[in-house]
């Protein structure tokens, strides 16, 4: 049973089939999502399925593509991809989105899972976007209530302030996932069920948004799946390019995030944010290769005691491996 699905604008305009008795799965839009309409190509279902036919950068990289090729380039991969994950252990997803053909492969991408750390990343965005429309201050300092017990910690150097920089806790937050920078930033701005954040996760399409909260009382809560997070990194790269003053801050700290689970080849950059926890092993990114990509893989093979459990890490290197080779080879 095919297990994949793709979209795409630059073939969209060839010809217009109903997505009706079409084998692969479709891919479920958000409200401000445009009515899927798709072709087949030797089997293969494309459709449009943007949700930012307004923004620039998206349509001018999806321009340069050849729809042929890049039509060729990812049915080769979804093969190869359908096969790779259909043999790993317990449950495996994932999400990919090609930047320049606006095309996306998904495999199992609505199964639900404990977002853990990876939802540090729309919260970023979130606290972010609040700023730049004035809702929020950013240069508001946070009370620190870890004085003396910071040391070994992202925030060591704080660690005999009475007060912390908002920023310096986002980028603790996101470059090092430190949980007492959530603590910090979540006793400020609560993301919990009355703060906005659910409806914003919502407006990005989260199948589950009504179950996402981030509180000082209860960390991080709820269940999200890999086109979720597909979408959060997709408006993070918009955001990145949208020529706000905090969207250089935000990126830098996505593109420095310290961890390697999804491989990106030495010298490419990558926005990314990983999560751990329970039955909760998880990794987005925003690939700027030659042909750049949004890659999101999540798992259950997460364990509370090991950060980076060695096997699954190991799928996941091989995982981003094919796609990088697939997409830029």
């Amino acid at each position: 049973m095919q297990r994949h699905s793709f979209a795409s604008l630059a073939l969209c305009t060839l010809l217009l089939l109903p997505l009706a008795g079409c084998g692969a799965t479709a891919v479920v839009p958000d409200a401000q999502a445009t009515r899927e309409t798709g072709l087949t190509v030797s089997g293969l279902h494309l459709g449009s399925s943007t949700r930012a036919a307004d923004l620039a950068t998206l349509e001018q990289l999806q321009n340069m593509a050849d729809p042929v090729q890049t039509a060729q380039r990812m049915e080769a991969l979804a093969a190869e991809l359908d096969e790779f994950c259909a043999a790993q252990p317990g449950s495996f997803s994932v999400y990919l989105q090609d930047l320049t053909s606006g095309q996306e492969y998904t495999y199992k991408a609505d199964t639900l899972y404990y977002p853990a750390s990876t939802l540090k990343a729309p919260y970023a965005l979130w606290l972010c976007q609040r700023d730049d429309a004035g809702g929020i201050d950013l240069d508001t300092p946070l009370p620190n209530q870890f004085v003396g017990r910071m040391q070994g910690t992202a925030l060591e150097e704080y660690n005999d302030s009475s007060t912390i920089p908002a920023r310096a806790a986002i980028r603790a937050m996101i470059v090092n996932s430190d949980n007492n920078a959530v603590t910090l930033l979540t006793t400020q701005w609560s993301a919990g069920e009355d703060s906005g954040f659910p409806q914003f996760l919502a407006d990005l399409g989260f199948a589950a948004a009504d179950t996402c909260t981030i509180t000082p009382e209860r960390r991080i809560l709820g269940m999200a799946c890999a086109a979720d997070l597909g979408r959060a990194m997709e408006a993070l790269f918009l955001y990145f390019d949208g020529g706000t003053d905090n969207a250089p801050f935000l990126k830098e700290c996505l593109l420095a995030a310290d961890h390697e689970i999804l491989y990106v080849p030495e010298g490419v950059a990558a926005a990314k944010k990983y999560g751990s926890w329970d039955y909760a092993y998880h990794d987005a990114a925003i690939v700027y290769a030659a042909h750049p990509y949004i890659l999101v893989c999540m798992t259950d093979q997460g364990d509370a005691a090991v950060d980076f459990p060695p096997a699954a890490t190991a799928a996941m290197q091989e995982l981003g491996k094919r796609v990088y080779e697939g997409l830029n080879d």
